[in-house]
C-alpha cells in the first residue's frame, strides 16, 4: 500500500466508517428513505473505486483503462484529471487511440466522449454521421428556402448531378409542403440520409395523419379507400389552393416512395413495379419516406411528359386495383363505383388488374359499360389482364 496517495486513504476509511453508520442507522429509516440514500452511496461506490484504483498506478494509459472499466465512457477532462496531465494532452491522446481503433468519438464539441471501439457501433455512428436531422416548428415555413439552405450548407445535397439535385428538390418540396400546410402539426421532423448510392429523406409530423384526413375529406368508409384515392392523383382536400398532383408525381419519379399513417404502411416500389399495404402499428401524424438513386439519369420533364397531354394538363393516373380490397374479389356495382370516384377528372385512365383472377359481371359491367358511356371522352385502358378478366370486360363492352 505504499504507492497509496495518503489523502485518498484517510478518505476512504472515513468514507467505509459513514457507510458502516448507514448500514446500523438504515435498520430504522423507511423504505423510500433507505433507498434514496442507497442510491447516493452506490454512487460514491462508483467513484471511489475508480480513485481507489488510480490512486494505485500514474501512467495515462493505466488510468484510462481503469476509468473505461469502471465508467463505461471517458471524456478528455476525466482523462486530464485523473492523469494530472493538461487538457490538450489528455485530448491528443484519446485521439491517438481513436486512430488506432481503440476508442469512438461520440460529438464534436466539448461535450464528446469517447467509447470503446466496436465495429458494429462505427457502423451506426458512420450512418449517424451522415444523417441531416433538422427538427422545426410548423410556423411561418417556406419549403423552398429550407431546401436553399440545405443545398448550400450540406454535402449530401450539394453534390447532387443536376437532374437528380432537381428531382430531389421536387419531390421535397412538395412533401415539406403538404405536412406545413395538411399536417396542423405544431413540430415537423426532417432526415436526410445516404446509404449505398441511394440519398433518402423523411418528413415527419404529428397531425391528423393524411389517411385520416381524406376519409373525412372524403366520407371514405375505411382508410384504404383513402389509399385507393390517393393513388390516384389529382385529389387533394384544399382544392382552391393545391392541385392534388404533387404526391403523384414524386411517388412516380422515386425508386421507393413510402407514407405511414394510421395503421398503414403503403408502399410504391418503381423498381420493381409493385404497390403494397402493410399493416403497422397505430402511427399519428404522416411520415414520408422518399428513395433515389443519386446517379440516376432520370428527367423530370420526361416523367410530366407520360402523365400530361400536349396541353401539359395532368391527364392520365394509373390504378392498381389489388390494393382496395385485401383478399376480396371484384363482383360488385358498389365496389366499382368507389373505384372510380373522382376519376371523371382524367382524359385518360390505367387500370392494371395484375394479380386480379376473375371480376364479376356486375363490376365489370359498372366501370366498362356505364362509366364507359356516361363518360365518352375518357378512355379506360386495362393492363395486366387474365384470360377471364379479358372474357368479362369484352362481355360488358358489348352488352
Amino acid at each position: 500500500m505504499e504507492n497509496r496517495d495518503p489523502d485518498v486513504f484517510q478518505l476512504l476509511s472515513y468514507y467505509n466508517v459513514r457507510r458502516d453508520t448507514f448500514s446500523v442507522n438504515s435498520l430504522f429509516w423507511s423504505k423510500q428513505r433507505k433507498a434514496r440514500v442507497s442510491l447516493v452511496y452506490n454512487t460514491i461506490d462508483t467513484w471511489f473505486t475508480i480513485v481507489y484504483n488510480l490512486s494505485m498506478v500514474k501512467d495515462t494509459p493505466a488510468i484510462t483503462k481503469e476509468i473505461l472499466k469502471a465508467r463505461g465512457q471517458i471524456t478528455s477532462d476525466k482523462l486530464a484529471g485523473f492523469a494530472r496531465i493538461s487538457r490538450q494532452a489528455a485530448h491528443k491522446y484519446l485521439a491517438k487511440l481513436v486512430k488506432q481503433k481503440k476508442l469512438l468519438k461520440i460529438g464534436k464539441t466539448r461535450k464528446s466522449y469517447y467509447l470503446p471501439y466496436s465495429s458494429q457501433k462505427a457502423k451506426r455512428l458512420a450512418r449517424r454521421s451522415k444523417t441531416i436531422r433538422l427538427q422545426l416548428k410548423n410556423k411561418n415555413l417556406q419549403e423552398d428556402l429550407i431546401f436553399d439552405r440545405l443545398s448550400l450548407t450540406a454535402n449530401l445535397v450539394r453534390q447532387l448531378p443536376d437532374n437528380a439535385k432537381g428531382i430531389f428538390r421536387y419531390a421535397f418540396t412538395e412533401i415539406l409542403n403538404n405536412a406545413i400546410e395538411h399536417s396542423k402539426s405544431p413540430n415537423i421532423a426532417i432526415d436526410i440520409y445516404e446509404q449505398q448510392g441511394f440519398i433518402f429523406f423523411k418528413i415527419v409530423d404529428h397531425g391528423i395523419g393524411i389517411f385520416n384526413k381524406l376519409k373525412s375529406k372524403y366520407r371514405l368508409k375505411d382508410n384504404f379507400e383513402a389509399v385507393q384515392e390517393l393513388l390516384k392523383g389529382k385529389i387533394t382536400t384544399a382544392p382552391k389552393a393545391h392541385s392534388g398532383e404533387g404526391i403523384f408525381f414524386t411517388s412516380k419519379i422515386a425508386d421507393c416512395f413510402i407514407v405511414e399513417a394510421a395503421k398503414i404502411k403503403l408502399v410504391i416500389d418503381n423498381k420493381a413495379a409493385d404497390v403494397f399495404v402493410e399493416d403497422i402499428a397505430n402511427k399519428k401524424g404522416t411520415g414520408v419516406t422518399f428513395q433515389f438513386n443519386k446517379n440516376s439519369k432520370k428527367e423530370l420533364k420526361t416523367l410530366f411528359a407520360e402523365y400530361t397531354n400536349e396541353d401539359f394538363k395532368f391527364s392520365k393516373t394509373k390504378v392498381t386495383v389489388k390494393l382496395y380490397q385485401h383478399g376480396v374479389d371484384y363482383v360488385s356495382r358498389s365496389q366499382a363505383r368507389r373505384l372510380l370516384y373522382g376519376l371523371e377528372k382524367f382524359e385518360e385512365i390505367l387500370l392494371d388488374f395484375k394479380g386480379i383472377k376473375g371480376i364479376g359481371q356486375s363490376f365489370a359491367d359498372e366501370i366498362f359499360r356505364v362509366f364507359a358511356s356516361e363518360h365518352p371522352n375518357i378512355a379506360l385502358m386495362p393492363n395486366n389482364t387474365a384470360a377471364s378478366v379479358v372474357f368479362m370486360i369484352k362481355r360488358a363492352q358489348e352488352g
